[in-house]
């Protein structure tokens, strides 16, 4: 039965789109397409749709790698080697390089289908289905339909507190209520809704999520992964306040993850990180995103750390000078742009930081060996299969030590952030700090850099402070101000619905 419902939610796309040339509303799939009759009634039904949720995260238009990749490609941590032409078209800002239209339905897709869930569920009645399977349900579906709107509102949006009031469309639409015939999805034409409503329904999923999610995890959602991400959405939001109240939660509750320095790097080769609060899980060669795509493929050309010998992926993008620098690894004739660009990496020195040794030197097998990223090198068994992470411990503190150390916040503790920055510091092998006020602040920023480079954060995190992005010496800058800082709405959304306002300079 399981397998059935899945094969059957696998086809709504195909729905979806036979009938997409005439539609003007959002790309939604309508429920009548799945087998409606059983999909949400008995206890498999629904715990395959459950599962389908999770399921869309995993492909490469999401965490499976944009999520993740084109952040770091469109900072100024990625530099794109053009070895298949993948992620230089990012890496160098390209007008209208950015996610692309696949991020929008997919989100928008598993927005509904956890709608559908969340509606469906409380008056379902069938056999094994129990008070606690509906409560566990339910939590899941707020969790999973927060993350989708977040990653969507932070791609296609401004953030608040850093907005261009000249370009501000607005948000994204805010759709809680799920669309269950062709009909219903075709008459649907929603508005953008404001920046701070979008992220005042997320936490508000996140709030419902947190007060019945259990500790279990990493692999499914969790009250403290709903802990961890609370602190990153009001961080976002520059409500301080809160972003320390859910960090303290959840270091409270999973403070003991965080690994020293012994154990990093070997917690890295693992299929999951000890740190992981929240992950997507890639369990089979099945769900193996490929040789094109991947994040192994994407970041390294290696098989195995150490391995020289043989070429797997292509290390489309690779750390720039300026993290490199950051990171302490020096290279052989030094960190200068001719030396990146001319001549096969290999490493002269590196700092105590344990971070860095998770950046060598790649295989010549598709060209110039460059410094590559190792953080995915199919820990599942298979090359260019490996757990997708969304949150991980470190980030939490990070989020704490920000807000507190934060000018003008109203929990401003300058010996309590500094105490977050040196717990993670003396954990990946540096000497404890001793900093106060802007220097203090930026070093946070700095360790953030740090800690979650090639994780899916730097872009967002110069966003939502308002930065320009310095990408020197490889490419031109991006400043705050320029219409590229925001994805574009697809075409055929915007070109079907009135209601639906483009990004400025789209």
């Amino acid at each position: 039965m399981m397998k059935n419902i899945i094969l059957r939610f696998s086809l709504l796309t195909l729905v979806a789109t036979s009938f997409s040339a005439c539609r003007d509303a959002l790309v939604i799939e309508p429920r009548q397409s799945i087998d409606a009759v059983t999909a949400l009634t008995s206890k498999d039904g629904i715990s395959a749709a459950v599962v389908s949720v999770y399921s869309r995260f995993k492909s490469v238009r999401l965490y499976g790698r944009d999520l993740i990749a084109l952040p770091e490609a469109l900072a100024d941590n990625g530099f794109a080697t053009n070895k298949s032409g993948r992620l230089l078209p990012e890496a160098n800002n390209v007008y209208r390089a950015h996610f692309g239209d696949a991020l929008w339905s997919a989100s928008f897709n598993g927005i509904n289908q956890a709608n559908l869930i969340i509606e469906t569920v409380p008056g379902v009645n069938a056999p094994g289905i129990t008070a606690a399977d509906k409560t566990s349900w339910l939590a899941q579906m707020y969790f999973l339909r927060a993350l989708y709107m977040f990653n969507m509102v932070k791609v296609y949006a401004y953030m608040p507190g850093a907005v261009v009031a000249a370009q501000d469309k607005g948000g994204i639409p805010i759709i809680t209520k799920g669309i269950n015939t062709s009909e219903g999805a075709l008459a649907l034409k929603p508005t953008r809704a404001s920046i701070d409503d979008v992220y005042k329904q997320i936490i508000a999923d996140l709030l419902a999520a947190e007060s019945t999610l259990t500790t279990a995890g990493p692999t499914f959602a969790n009250k403290a992964a709903a802990q961890g991400l609370l602190s990153r959405v009001y961080l976002y939001m520059k409500d301080y306040a809160n972003a320390k109240k859910w960090a303290d939660a959840c270091i409270a509750a999973a403070g003991s993850k965080l690994s020293n320095s012994s154990t990093y790097v070997a917690q890295w080769r693992g299929a999951t990180h000890n740190e992981t609060l929240f992950q997507f899980t890639l369990a089979t060669n099945a769900e193996n995103n490929g040789v094109n795509e991947s994040l192994q493929t994407s970041f390294s050309t290696l098989t195995a750390p150490g391995n020289t010998v043989v070429t797997g992926g292509f290390g489309d993008l690779v750390p720039s000078i300026s993290l490199l620098n950051e990171l302490g690894i020096s290279l052989t004739g030094g960190n200068t742009t001719a030396n990146f660009t001319t001549v096969n990496a290999t490493v002269a020195s590196r700092t105590s930081d344990v971070r860095n040794q998770l950046y060598e030197p790649g295989t010549t097998g598709r060209g110039k060996a460059y410094v590559e990223c190792t953080k995915y090198l199919g820990k599942n068994g298979f090359i260019n299969l490996d757990n997708l992470p969304v949150i991980r411990i470190a980030e939490v503190y990070l989020n704490r030590a920000e807000a507190m150390s934060t000018e003008g916040s109203p929990v401003f503790n300058e010996t309590a952030a500094l105490a977050d920055l040196n717990t993670l510091a003396t954990n990946r092998g540096l000497s404890a700090f001793i900093l106060t006020g802007s220097s203090l602040y930026e070093e946070v920023l700095k360790q953030r850099r740090l800690e979650l480079a090639f994780e899916g954060h730097r872009f967002f995190d110069l966003k939502r402070l308002g930065r320009d992005i310095v990408k020197a010496p490889h490419y031109n800058p991006v400043a705050f101000t320029d219409v590229r800082i925001l994805a574009p709405i697809p075409t055929r959304e915007v070109d079907g619905n009135k209601n639906l306002l483009q990004n400025s300079g789209y």
